[in-house]
Order: structure tokens, then C-alpha cells, then sequence
């Protein structure tokens, strides 16, 4: 049995190119390998990264492809499992985890408890245990059929936006009055200003003209401008630059503008770059600093905090969907995408940064 029958394989040189390829079966499953027949997945701007990223830090190693041009985008979504030979892992079980854009995928399960269970593959052991986790839906207490959509969109992005906020915090913003936060309309980006509300310190949205009127609506920030205004910024107050956008040249422009009173560079994400560029020879002042989630829930779970931490960030996660699909303001339409061929021109929208920040893309797997 083949571990994707038919897949959507991105071009690694060019993000919004993509083709889809079916794979012949293999006879039979291995000892301990599960199938995952995957149901639903959400696209949005985190998946750019992820491929942006996907030399770098090793994404395109997790599904491998066989062919050096292409690679496989990550993506968050909810399967089932349709065939097992890992005891503990029940066919018909519901899952969430990480998964490539495809119809199935075969996983060699590990470290099966009730809450769920890894992939042991050794192509999957090139990043932090996080990725390679599947959530079991029927131990997951916090789960409702009803949200997945919401679940799929959100839970990989907000973790993002909670955990930087955290680290941040830890580190009192690196002496910080003020966050400019670049790529503000992206869900990960408008994530941290959330978190940030209570907090000392004046959020300051970048954003395009096509979204200004968007980020404006979320009532999150404490100004809102468009990147040509990057040179008018109060340059007098210590500075953190929250960098969503990942683009060298914004990137030289707020480091000039601001010049010794910026503290910090956290990259967080590249919805408009796809290359890692933190060693950029032309930039002036503190180096970007790539933040990574997972290794600070990987940190957690080494100094056994990590259950701490989960029981705090679910309750706050659950506040911010609350705010997200409020009936009477929500912040975001989710639209359901039917098939890999829709999959394949969302991707090409998000990589040309043509969609609506309003709207949220699940991809159903038709069968």
C-alpha cells in the first residue's frame, strides 16, 4: 500500500506552482503502520512559510517525493484512520496532525497512548517532535466536531501567535515600548496582537493597502499604517520589530527607520518572501532571530511543563475562537474548497498574495 495515492506536489522554486500525481498501492502494510485517510485541511499563509522554509528548516524532508524539484507543502488537518497494524490505533479512530496535501498517508505509529500517537518514519525525524504528533480526537477532551474547521485554521497558527507572545514576554520584550508587527492581516500575525491586548506596550499594524481596511476592523491595535508610511513611524520609543512578512527589503527599511531604538527582530513567518534572508549583509542593527514554536513546546516537554503550559494556552485558544466566529462581528469567513485541484489554486492565490484575509480556506478531500 503506497503512503499517498494521489498527492499535490508544490514546484520548490516557484511556491504557487503545483501538479498532482497519483502513486501506485503497495501490496501490503507493515508491522505497525497506519493508514490515514485524510478528510479536511486548512491553507492558508503558514503553509506559504512552511515551504518558503522548507530547506531550511527541513519541511520538504517529511514527505518525501522522489523527485528534487517538487516537494511536499505541509499542512494541519483531520483524517481518519481506515487500516491499522498498530495495536491501540482503531480503524475508524478520528485524528489531527500534520499532514502532506493528499488523500492518504501511511505513518508508522509510536508512542501510542490514549490521547494519540507519533510517526516513527526516519524522514520525519528532522524537526521537533511536534509535527510528527497525531491527536486522537476521542481522548482530546477539548475537541468538537463542529469547530474542526476552525480547529484545522486556526490551532497550528495561534499556537504560533500564543508561544512567540510567551517568549517575548519572558524576555520583557527585550526592553521594547512598542511592536511593529509586519504582515498584520495574516491570521498568525493578528494571533500576537490578541494575545498583546493586555499587555504594556503599543501594538503598531503593517499591512497592504488591499487589507489596511480589514486590519483596521479588528479593533486590536493600537495604530494601523500601510508599508509606504514605514519611514513616518515614532522612531523615539524602543522598538520590537514581529516580522510575519519575511521581506529583506521591509525588513531594511523599519531596521533603517529605526535604528538604534530597535531591540529585537523576531521572525516569525514569510507570507511575502520564499527564502530565508536573516543574514542579509545590507541590514544595519540586531540580527533577525527566527522563532521557532516548536522548539519552545519541545522545551516545555523536556523541563515537564509542557501540561502546564497546554492547560493555560487552550483556555486562552479557546477565547480567541470565541472572538474569531463571534456571530455578531466575526473576524473570518471559513469557505470549504471541494479536491486537490481547488487545493491547488488557493495555494496559487496565498503564493501571489491575492486572498481575502477575511476568508479561511479548508480543503475537503473528495472521494
Amino acid at each position: 500500500m503506497s503512503d499517498i495515492r494521489r498527492r499535490l506536489m508544490t514546484r520548490k522554486a516557484d511556491i504557487g506552482e503545483t501538479r498532482i500525481a497519483d502513486i501506485p498501492a503497495q501490496d501490503a502494510l507493515r508491522e505497525g503502520e497506519v493508514v490515514l485517510s485524510l478528510d479536511r485541511f486548512s491553507v492558508t499563509t503558514n503553509n506559504i512559510t512552511y515551504a518558503a522554509y522548507g530547506d531550511a528548516l527541513r519541511y520538504w524532508t517529511l514527505f518525501p517525493t522522489g523527485d528534487a524539484a517538487f516537494g511536499m507543502m505541509p499542512v494541519w488537518g483531520f483524517a481518519d484512520v481506515t487500516a491499522s497494524r498498530a495495536p491501540g490505533v482503531e480503524i475508524g479512530a478520528r485524528v489531527f496532525g500534520y499532514f502532506p496535501m493528499a488523500d492518504t498517508l501511511v505513518v508508522q505509529a509510536e508512542k501510542i497512548g490514549r490521547g494519540g500517537f507519533a510517526d516513527a518514519s526516519p524522514w520525519r525525524q528532522t524537526v521537533p517532535d511536534i509535527y510528527n504528533r497525531y491527536v486522537l480526537c476521542a481522548g482530546d477532551r477539548h475537541y468538537s466536531a463542529a469547530l474542526e474547521n476552525s480547529e484545522a485554521l486556526f490551532r497550528p497558527l495561534f499556537i504560533t501567535s500564543y508561544t512567540a507572545v510567551d517568549f517575548l514576554r519572558e524576555n520583557r520584550f527585550f526592553g521594547a515600548r512598542q511592536i511593529v508587527v509586519s504582515s498584520a492581516s495574516s491570521k498568525t500575525a493578528y494571533g500576537a496582537a490578541w494575545c498583546l491586548k493586555d499587555d504594556d506596550v503599543r501594538v503598531i499594524a503593517l499591512t497592504g493597502a488591499r487589507n489596511r481596511a480589514f486590519v483596521e476592523s479588528l479593533g486590536i491595535h493600537d495604530a494601523v499604517h500601510g508599508y509606504e508610511a514605514v519611514e513616518t513611524l515614532d522612531a523615539s520609543l524602543p522598538t520590537l520589530y514581529l516580522d510575519l512578512a519575511g521581506d529583506p527589503e521591509l525588513r531594511r527599511r523599519v531596521h533603517a527607520r529605526f535604528g538604534p531604538a530597535l531591540v529585537y527582530d523576531c521572525l516569525v513567518g514569510s507570507t511575502q518572501s520564499d527564502s530565508f534572508t536573516a543574514d542579509d549583509p545590507a541590514l544595519t542593527g540586531p540580527r533577525p532571530v527566527f522563532f521557532f514554536a516548536a522548539t519552545c513546546l519541545d522545551n516545555h516537554r523536556a523541563q515537564g511543563t509542557l501540561n502546564a503550559f497546554y492547560e493555560r494556552f487552550l483556555a486562552d485558544q479557546s477565547r480567541f475562537f470565541e472572538r474569531v466566529v463571534d456571530p455578531a462581528s466575526p473576524w473570518i469567513r471559513i469557505i470549504e474548497h471541494q479536491g486537490l485541484e481547488a487545493a491547488a489554486q488557493v495555494v496559487r492565490r496565498l503564493a501571489d498574495g491575492l486572498s481575502d484575509p477575511a476568508e479561511g480556506a479548508i480543503v475537503r478531500i473528495v472521494r
